[in-house]
């Protein structure tokens, strides 16, 4: 009678795809669009898009021709001329609803994987607590660039087709790079921070109320020592404010609102993003152990 091997089958199936994080970002996304908050939030921050397109048509429409009665008063009208302080303004107040849609979306990550016990089902299948977090931070990340960046893109193309030249080229090349990067430096820190407090607090409410008081204890604390001590760098301690002196240096505004140097608010937001990570990048690890 033949003896046989009591040993499990071998793994024989394939990864679905090169980069196992991509099933974390996939499968988050696949989770927001079912929700009908996450879809009125996106359509909320898709009538800011609609109103700079109508904004950009406007103005290259009638820009063109210099005998149009409307020209020398669009000129004049700072909001509806199409420049560098547009796109900072378009980013700038696009935050807030961003801020927004990613609390919704990322504020029970993390909390909920554990509280239900599916990083047991993440972690049974190949892969790791780095791919994990990855797929966490890409997924918000991808999400907050998505609401800010790609729609600076999308109106930078419509400007240059509706306004041809080597002028409006250049001058959006550099409107593009500072949008871009305004838009990861307000994204990035938000996503790590609403990650890392979705890891600490036990479930998605805990986690949000705990973003939202610390933000805004934060800002009193950086508005009333700024105005004590009749010093306004210390909004530096301000963490929106810091963002906003970002962006202000990356489009070379000329307004500030400190004078500290911009290497110092970027050594804040680091520090910060720094701090956020090794929280997650802990609590996922932590996870991985027990399951």
């Amino acid at each position: 009678m033949p003896v046989y091997e009591q040993t499990y089958r071998n793994y024989e199936g394939g990864l679905r795809h090169q980069f196992r994080w991509w099933i974390v970002v996939e499968q988050e996304f696949r989770v927001l669009s079912r929700s009908r908050i996450f879809k009125l939030l996106v359509l909320l921050a898709g009538l800011h898009v609609i109103f700079r397109v109508l904004q950009v048509v406007g103005y290259d429409v009638i820009i063109q021709d210099p005998n149009h009665p409307m020209a020398p008063l669009l000129k004049q009208v700072d909001f509806i001329v199409v420049n560098g302080r547009m796109f900072f303004d378009f980013v700038r107040l696009q935050s807030p609803l961003m801020f927004i849609t990613l609390l919704y979306a990322g504020s029970g990550m993390i909390c909920n994987d554990i509280r239900n016990n599916l990083t047991e089902i993440y972690f049974s299948k190949p892969l790791r607590w780095y791919d994990y977090v990855l797929g966490k931070v890409l997924a918000l990340i991808l999400l907050g660039l998505s609401l800010t960046a790609l729609p600076v893109l999308f109106v930078l193309i419509q400007h240059n087709l509706l306004l041809p030249g080597m002028q409006t080229l250049g001058d959006s090349l550099f409107w593009g790079g500072a949008a871009a990067g305004f838009s990861l430096v307000i994204v990035v820190p938000t996503a790590l921070c609403i990650l890392a407090c979705s890891a600490l607090m036990p479930g998605q409410n805990y986690s949000a109320i705990t973003v939202f008081m610390l933000l805004i204890a934060n800002s009193a604390m950086a508005t009333l020592l700024s105005g004590f001590l009749r010093e306004r760098n210390y909004l530096v301690l301000s963490f929106p404010v810091t963002l906003d002196r970002l962006g202000q240096a990356l489009f070379g505004e000329t307004r500030l609102l400190f004078d500290l140097h911009w290497k110092w608010p970027l050594l804040f937001v680091v520090v910060v993003c720094l701090i956020a990570l090794w929280i997650i990048m802990w609590r996922v690890r932590r996870a991985e152990v027990a399951a």
